[in-house]
């Protein structure tokens, strides 16, 4: 359940709070890409001399985002709203595949990639990371199976 909250969260559009949808709409724009390599470059200097480039950054960016499966996310999006934080009488009538979510996950993980490296964050989260928290997780349910 967590991660199909987070998950949603990530995707939400709301202008006011950072999320990758609003970056993507605004990474969509020629005049704030050119913008933010600029400030980007006055940060953190030149563009970087070994791959990948700034602009290889943003196009692997927009390019994940591409990936993500409109009606997946409207489905997720249903589920949070009435399956998760907003718990109601109704019935849902739309819900999300574990598959679904995991292939959701592995691309809000590539967007947390491209992000990170653009923008130079020192958080602790690299892509390959996923794979061994998957398996981390694999085997706590094995050890633990559902009653």
């Amino acid at each position: 359940m967590m991660a199909a909250l987070r998950a949603a969260l990530l995707l939400d559009r709301d202008d006011t709070k950072v999320s990758f949808q609003t970056i993507h709409s605004r990474l969509k724009s020629k005049t704030v890409q050119r913008s933010l390599k600029e400030l980007l470059g006055k940060k953190h200097g030149l563009n970087e001399i070994f791959p990948p480039s700034r602009d290889e950054l943003i196009a692997g960016f927009l390019e994940a985002y591409s990936e993500i499966d409109c009606e997946v996310h409207g489905r997720l999006t249903h589920f949070r709203n009435l399956g998760i934080a907003h718990l109601t009488i109704e019935k849902m009538s739309k819900s999300i595949k574990f598959d679904e979510l995991r292939d959701l996950v592995s691309i809000i993980s590539r967007l947390t990639a491209a992000i990170q490296q653009l923008c130079h964050t020192q958080t602790a989260f690299r892509e390959w990371m996923l794979e061994d928290y998957r398996e981390i997780a694999r085997k706590a349910m094995m050890k633990n199976p559902p009653a």
